[in-house]
């Protein structure tokens, strides 16, 4: 169990590709928040931003959609969220800040 002194408020910014529609959006966005609450996280908020168009490709795309999450969790379990950022093929880039 996590105690609350041992836990940190952090924004995640995930540029993801290949998301056609809405339902693509939302299910990709379900599964990170299932991740966060199995790692422990607390107190989840998840924004999806609208897709866009990059002034330059990444990786030849140049359509992306940017999803944030902000949350609550033990500094310990930020590397098993980042080795499965970093796996995620649907990533392209992640952005991970303490508030």
């Amino acid at each position: 169990m996590v105690t609350v002194s041992s836990t940190k408020t952090y924004r995640c910014t995930l540029v993801a590709k290949g998301m056609v529609n809405k339902s693509d959006i939302q299910l990709f966005t379900y599964n990170y928040l299932q991740f966060l609450k199995k790692l422990g996280a607390v107190d989840i908020t998840a924004f999806n931003k609208k897709s866009y168009q990059l002034a330059y490709p990444i990786q030849k795309i140049n359509n992306v959609t940017f999803i944030e999450f902000a949350f609550t969790i033990s500094p310990k379990a930020l590397d098993e969220l980042k080795r499965n950022i970093k796996f995620d093929d649907v990533v392209l880039r992640s952005f991970l800040v303490k508030n």
